[in-house]
């Protein structure tokens, strides 16, 4: 609507003025208006023949075969910037020999052919003629400078030929509507030097346009308000004062919001400290798993996993203290393991401090919404400066690098190279852009390429693996990699992985940090905690952009990183989901040729890193790096599994 409205007011002008300028003068300028608004839009053309009531029949006729020119030639128009400069060059010199014929030769005809020649081929080189999807597409490349070229086209045209002095300020009054007040003081000194040259007019002429072009406005004061003409000039200046203000949004209120956030966070705080009054399920769970180790476990004879492992002992002793019936090592004191806890209470204390930790993250999404609001307002107005207004802004503040989309609410094709202007504009930033349906992606060019492989297979005797993989690629090219593994094998322990890694996808679709992702995460599983279904997790995010990797680790098995040839390990000092505050995490730089291994225990604990460092190599790829592991884990153990194993397998190129 603005767009429009702005045209509206330049083409007035711009078609108005003709009536004050000599016949031939009108008539070379009005060729200019239709070339010029052609490239706009077709229909425009018709404009300027508003004067025709006003010129020679002769002139009419001339005016009315360029009309025709630009009507029938409009397919050639829109191929190239040389067929509309062509098609002008046709009018202007049909104009000219007309003229010559009637009226006889004149120098100054040749002059004005010239001159407006020039200023087309500056317009013409600001749009962009483009052939996206077999339709042919005319786009203003530099509106701003486009308008700029207008008015100073028109200048020296009022200048020389105009003797009206209410021409001028209304030429004025169009760099207010351009609203870059910088080119003000430039068209005041391009304006100066030939008054001052003529030494005819006094100062006071010379600043009068130019405070007109600050104040539109200031018009009034010139007015002698003996007809009624005035109106209409008052009426004009009004709308050119108000129109930069049309379509301006409100500013957000910071001190407001902040506090609204800021209560919402005492609020949780207070629910969080009468809940915990209460003991936690975590906290009895952890006294009692400590009892079991001191006064059971270290005097226990037997070889099971949950005697050498950790986490597998503390899967296997909370399911005990929460009354499940799976006593997977045959422990004969299971049934003394239980522990009596209210749940109800309980579980509202973690739904809170899940709510406490959305609101943390809301509070920081927030300031930074606040951080880059500015540029994405700017992105957002040049878009509608060049015809794209924005039918919605999906901005992903969690990123640690740009990365945002945008739809359009326009049928008008986007051009890449437009676009990536617009973004370095506002944001000062080489970003890169991909259109997927009606959305467009943009996001900061990623510096490395990833490549994995993975492969998932079961103990032997089973029909499926308690082992489970989640592979996630967004639009700017960061990837998520988890893997989980179920407590024990078989059918409960796919469950239990699987459900790990469908709430890892859910949650990952919400435009929250990698922290806060992992502690709701956590919180999902304490509520789950009375049916306790616990697995391991690898988690690992990658961003290409900043060669950044963050890797947590909770209750899983070692990773691994070959980087130039060195085999660094990354060992997991946590308990499976929910069973510790602290995760094991990791803030890694990815380098070129880089191998990532995230596997399970029916690898890692059959693999020594010996072993392991043996059978990868720099030159490998992906693919050729799993399978090596996977062939020789089956030769090592003559194909009988002695558990479930999975594998991930990345790299950089």
């Amino acid at each position: 609507m603005k767009k429009y409205a702005t045209l509206a007011l330049h083409s007035c002008f711009y078609i108005t003025a003709l009536l004050f300028f000599p016949d031939s003068v009108a008539i070379f300028t009005a060729g200019f208006l239709i070339s010029v608004f052609a490239l706009e839009n077709i229909w425009f053309i018709l404009l300027p023949l508003c004067i025709g009531f006003y010129l020679p029949l002769s002139h009419i006729y001339i005016l009315v075969a360029v009309l025709c020119y630009h009507i029938l030639l409009y397919p050639f128009i829109k191929k190239n910037r040389f067929y509309a400069l062509g098609v002008y060059a046709l009018s202007s010199i049909t104009t000219f020999t007309v003229l010559t014929i009637i009226e006889g030769f004149s120098k100054e005809y040749l002059i004005i052919l010239s001159y407006l020649f020039i200023i087309y081929s500056i317009i013409n080189a600001q749009y962009v003629f483009q052939t996206i999807q077999s339709k042919q597409t005319i786009i203003p490349y530099h509106p701003k400078l486009i308008d700029l070229t207008m008015v100073l086209g028109y200048f020296f045209i009022i200048f020389f030929y105009c003797k009206n002095p209410y021409v001028m300020y209304f030429l004025f009054m169009q760099l207010y509507i351009i609203h870059d007040f910088k080119y003000n003081l430039v068209f005041l000194f391009i304006y100066a030097i030939p008054v001052l040259i003529q030494n005819t007019i006094p100062i006071s002429t010379i600043l009068l346009p130019t405070c007109i072009s600050y104040m539109p406005l200031s018009i009034l004061f010139t007015l002698t308000y003996k007809n009624y003409i005035w109106i209409l000039f008052a009426l004009y200046s009004i709308i050119a004062t108000l129109l930069p203000f049309i379509g301006k949004k409100q500013p957000i209120e910071q001190s407001s919001m902040e506090i609204l956030f800021d209560d919402f966070n005492k609020y949780l705080t207070h629910l969080n400290l009468e809940y915990s009054k209460n003991k936690t399920l975590k906290e009895l769970k952890e006294k009692k798993f400590a009892e079991i180790s001191t006064s059971f476990c270290s005097r226990c004879t037997k070889t099971t996993l949950c005697r050498t492992k950790l986490e597998k002992r503390y899967s296997f002793l909370s399911a005990a203290m929460l009354g499940a019936k799976l006593n997977m090592y045959n422990c004969p004191y299971y049934h003394q393991f239980y522990i009596d806890a209210d749940s109800e209470h309980l579980n509202k204390s973690f739904e809170y401090s899940a709510m406490r930790a959305l609101a943390f993250e809301l509070s920081y999404l927030y300031n930074q919404s606040l951080a880059l609001h500015k540029e994405y307002d700017k992105f957002i107005s040049l878009l509608n400066s060049y015809g794209y207004p924005i039918l919605s802004l999906d901005i992903n503040l969690a990123s640690s690098t740009l990365y945002f989309s945008i739809e359009l609410n326009t049928s008008k094709p986007a051009i890449e190279s437009l676009f990536l202007r617009c973004c370095y504009k506002a944001f000062g930033q080489q970003l890169e852009m991909k259109q997927h349906e009606q959305k467009i992606y943009f996001y900061k060019k990623p510096q490395v390429k990833i490549t994995y492989a993975h492969t998932v297979l079961a103990k032997e005797g089973n029909l499926m693996s308690g082992d489970n993989f989640f592979i996630k690629k967004d639009y700017n090219s960061s990837y998520i990699f988890a893997l989980s593994d179920g407590m024990g094998s078989g059918y409960n322990a796919y469950t239990e992985s699987m459900d790990a890694l469908k709430t890892i996808s859910a949650l990952s679709s919400y435009h929250f940090r990698t922290e806060t992702i992992l502690k709701l995460l956590e919180d999902i599983y304490e509520l789950r905690s009375n049916y306790d279904r616990y697995a391991t997790l690898d988690f690992l995010s990658i961003n290409p952009s900043n060669r950044k990797m963050h890797l947590y680790k909770m209750g899983s098995s070692t990773t691994y990183i070959l980087h130039n040839q060195k085999l660094l390990t990354y060992e997991n000092k946590a308990l499976p989901l929910k069973l510790d505050d602290v995760n094991s995490a990791y803030e890694l730089d990815l380098f070129n040729g880089d191998f990532i291994f995230l596997l399970s225990d029916g690898i890692g604990d059959f693999i020594t890193n010996q072993e392991f460092e043996n059978l990868v190599h720099q030159d490998q790829t992906a693919e050729e790096a799993c399978y090596s592991i996977v062939e020789y884990l089956k030769r090592k153990e003559k194909g009988n599994f002695k558990d479930d194993l999975s594998l991930i397998v990345i790299k950089a190129i």
